[in-house]
């Protein structure tokens, strides 16, 4: 399939090294407002000085949008209205609203919208929901998540914590990540309860901690802290707990666990996962080696949606972009109400 790139900064690169070294994909066209930049990360392509020329471009099949998100939605809808398939970055867009006109888009013409969750192509991810797919850990109960890192430190630019932007503070950066993991282990959320926190960087509205806990259609229930005040560093671990044994996943360095039990409380075996090649990559080329594979598997997924094809149930769908970014509004709005918030009906 060929692709067509707009953003060629820090993940619009990444992207590019991943469609690459994609057999399922070419990367075609490009378009930046830093023509030598977008040149020189894909020499190969052809370069367009605005969107519009790129929307329009009939060696391009899909578009991957890798821009700041207040930009999401205005690229969305032209790629989608030309006629293309698209993949956006997380989060979808800073609003509600502009997820849905999204979704509507790519419906109205039938192409393919998809949200760049590539944590769920993480090795130690995939072994916590075959875990509980298959029944490994018996019926699923609760699933709990952390992800954090410094806080501003992480920065290269000012509209990285701009609520404006990005449409809240950890919620919204690292935190969506989780939200969409739980729901991807748990199943469908239908209300949330949370409290947000900017008590450490004092930003105002973009939070510093926040705490969702949520409830399933099945009436599993979910839990998460997303955090700019990890002092130890980037790293998250998810976990999902059955009535028969648990499963965790825990990044970084990649290694997950599952624990199954004949019984509750009973015998026990444990099965431990650790992923040298994973470490040992990264500290040769960079946590972006990870991030590389993740997109390739996800590429793959993408042009086999596209294509009308079954992908590996990995694939996030504009749906699932749009359901984790209400996920964090409802955090937001719970907090002060100190109640919990109803999620909108699916469909």
């Amino acid at each position: 399939m060929k692709f067509g790139l707009i953003g060629a900064g820090g993940i619009g690169a990444v992207r590019a090294a991943a469609l690459k070294a994609s057999k399922a994909c070419d990367l075609t066209a490009i378009s930046d407002l830093d023509e030598p930049r977008a040149r020189v990360l894909a020499p190969q392509a052809r370069f367009h000085a605005v969107p519009d020329a790129l929307f329009g471009d009939p060696a391009v099949e899909a578009v991957v949008i890798s821009t700041p998100p207040q930009f999401h939605e205005a690229l969305a809808v032209a790629a989608l209205d030309a006629g293309k398939h698209v993949l956006v970055e997380k989060p979808m867009a800073p609003t509600l609203e502009a997820c849905q006109r999204m979704v509507e888009a790519a419906e109205r013409n039938g192409r393919l919208l998809t949200v760049g969750f590539n944590h769920r192509y993480f090795d130690a991810v995939k072994r916590v929901r075959e875990a509980v797919v298959s029944g490994a850990i018996g019926t699923l109960t609760h699933v709990k998540g952390f992800t954090g890192h410094t806080g501003l430190s992480e920065f290269k630019a000012a509209w990285m914590y701009d609520p404006a932007v990005m449409g809240g503070g950890a919620l919204a950066d690292n935190g969506v990540h989780m939200l969409d993991l739980c729901r991807h282990l748990m199943g469908e959320a239908v209300e949330v309860y949370g409290h947000a926190s900017s008590s450490v960087w004092n930003l105002g509205a973009a939070e510093d901690n926040a705490f969702a806990l949520m409830r399933s259609d099945a009436g599993v229930v979910g839990s998460l802290h997303a955090s700019w005040s990890e002092w130890k560093g980037y790293r998250f671990h998810i976990e999902a707990y059955g009535d028969r044994g648990m499963a965790r996943a825990y990044y970084a360095p990649m290694m997950s666990a599952v624990i199954q039990l004949d019984r509750p409380g009973g015998k026990r075996r444990t099965e431990r996962n650790f992923y040298p090649a994973a470490i040992v990559r990264e500290r040769l080329s960079g946590w972006q080696s990870t991030v590389i594979r993740a997109f390739v598997e996800e590429f793959a997924d993408f042009v086999e949606a596209a294509e009308g094809r079954a992908g590996s149930g990995r694939l996030a769908t504009g749906f699932d972009g749009l359901r984790a970014v209400e996920m964090g509004k409802a955090v937001y709005a719970s907090g002060p109400s100190g109640r919990a918030v109803a999620l909108s009906p699916r469909g």
